[in-house]
């Protein structure tokens, strides 16, 4: 989608479309607009008030033309603000693709002019609207028309903040479809080795660096909790370190994402419904992944180190079985009461491994528990960390880029729930406050790394479009929130 700002009035032109975002109470006007005479009437005939989620398509006669004019409810005009603008977007993109209109002039009326950044809102929430995977389709969609073109239309003294916003919206709503993309290839395409092709597809970009480590090393290394979780697969288990390094840095900061290409349970077998969304437990990989497509064009002063933890949790003769002992890479000892609480495995000695770079932030992001589901649904992820400060920072950053957490304590009092009979630790707790207890298992791996854990296993996919820009499969969630975090550290 070509998405470009100008500051010149439209001009109605056979097969575009026009566009305006009203809130309630703003006429269905516009000095941009050309002289459209009933369309004030014919949004007023249509029952347009300009209510939140409320979008209406009126066809206005301009000479011998008739020229579709989508009109987007942005509700009351104090609560205008990015996120409205971003759903607004995707609601337009739909509405567009559902007439068959493949370019848009849009204006933007007083309201959603006062955004603190319109221009970005918009390309992310069009961009995301758009995207759809198609990759395994024997033939595309003949039937839908993608929009190609979205120009909006600003005064002059905004016109700059217009062009900056919608290419860096662009930029990071191109890091969350590549993140998408990999979260939605099934897991016979999606494994191990294809993340790891996908990292070193990204090296020799000037600052960016990927090393893989394989099983031998690992072995070595003695990372045998995510060695423990691969031993029932034929796939090779890997930990991809991607390495971001700028001229200049001043701080080194560390992202990790659990990247588990397929979770059937293991020996603790999954119940076979729904089975096939275990493709998805590798959202927090493909954010990672998803964050570094795009760095050198983003562009942080900090050195960003990543790391993706990546292997198949599989029944087989050699698989993990419930009752092993594993030592983690910090040498702490877990007893294994059930593998498929393999998430958590994988990540201890990735971020035990992270933390010897000794960076002053990191943050891990992981679909990680069913009960985040039971306690925010799909609106939120759960956010838990050692440092407070370093949380509000994250949980600010993902307000600001639309991908919203909600902080969960991590009391030493929920530590019981994962001490162990014969080990250091056991990898479940106790039936209660699950979420939680996996956070308090991870902080055991991080030392005193000021460190944040997101828990996106009910923002990552499968929910209702609550966003009206995200769709069916998978969200890309995690990209926009660690970028915003990155420019908000600066």
């Amino acid at each position: 989608m070509k998405l470009t700002a100008t500051s010149t009035a439209i001009k109605t032109r056979k097969g575009r479309a026009v566009a305006l975002f009203l809130a309630e109470g703003e006429e269905a006007c516009h000095s941009r607009l050309p002289d459209l005479g009933e369309l004030a009437a014919l949004a007023k005939a249509a029952g347009f008030t300009g209510k939140k989620k409320t979008v209406a398509t009126v066809a206005v006669a301009v000479g011998k033309a008739v020229v579709p004019v989508v009109l987007v409810g942005m509700g009351k005009r104090d609560e205008v603000n990015d996120e409205v603008l971003r759903q607004a977007a995707g609601r337009l993109v739909k509405q567009l693709e559902a007439a068959s209109a493949t370019a848009c002039d849009l204006c933007l009326g007083a309201g959603a002019e006062q955004a603190e950044d319109p221009g970005r809102a918009i390309a992310e929430g069009a961009i995301l609207a758009a995207y759809r995977f198609e990759e395994h389709k024997s033939e595309p969609d003949k039937e839908r028309k993608p929009v190609k073109e979205l120009r909006l239309h600003v005064p002059d003294d905004r016109l700059d903040c217009a062009r900056e916003g919608l290419a860096f919206g662009s930029l990071l709503a191109r890091g969350a479809c590549f993140a998408r993309d990999l979260a939605n290839r099934p897991g016979n395409v999606c494994t191990p080795s294809h993340l790891a092709a996908q990292a070193r597809a990204m090296a020799n970009k000037g600052s960016l660096k990927v090393r893989v480590l394989t099983e031998a090393q690992m072995r070595r290394m003695g990372m045998n909790a995510l060695l423990g979780v691969s031993r029932g697969s034929a796939e090779e288990a890997k930990l991809i370190c991607l390495d971001y390094t700028p001229k200049g840095a001043k701080e080194t900061v560390a992202v990790v994402g659990k990247g588990l290409t397929f979770d059937s349970g293991g020996i603790s077998l999954k119940p076979g419904k729904k089975m096939d969304e275990m493709k998805f437990d590798m959202c927090g990989g493909a954010a990672v992944l998803g964050l570094f497509s795009i760095l050198t064009e983003l562009k942080p002063r900090q050195r960003v180190l990543g790391f993706v933890p990546t292997s198949e949790n599989l029944p087989d003769a050699a698989a993990q079985k419930p009752g092993d002992i594993v030592t983690a890479y910090n040498g702490k000892t877990i007893e294994i009461l059930n593998t498929d609480a393999e998430g958590r495995l994988i990540l201890a000695d990735a971020l035990a491994y992270a933390a010897t770079f000794k960076p002053a932030a990191m943050v891990d992001l992981a679909t990680l528990t069913g009960a985040v589901l039971v306690s925010l649904g799909h609106l939120a992820t759960g956010a838990m960390a050692n440092d407070d400060g370093l949380r509000d920072q994250v949980v600010a950053a993902g307000e600001r880029a639309g991908e919203r957490c909600w902080p969960l304590p991590l009391w030493d009092d929920y530590h019981k729930a994962i001490e162990a009979q014969t080990a250091d630790l056991q990898n479940i707790g106790d039936g209660t406050a699950g979420t939680i207890s996996a956070g308090m298992f991870l902080k055991e791996f991080v030392g005193e790394t000021p460190w944040v854990h997101l828990d996106i296993a009910g923002t990552a996919w499968g929910g209702p479009d609550v966003a009206y820009y995200n769709g069916k499969g998978a969200a890309g969630v995690g990209v926009r929130l660690l970028a915003q975090w990155l420019m908000d550290r600066e």
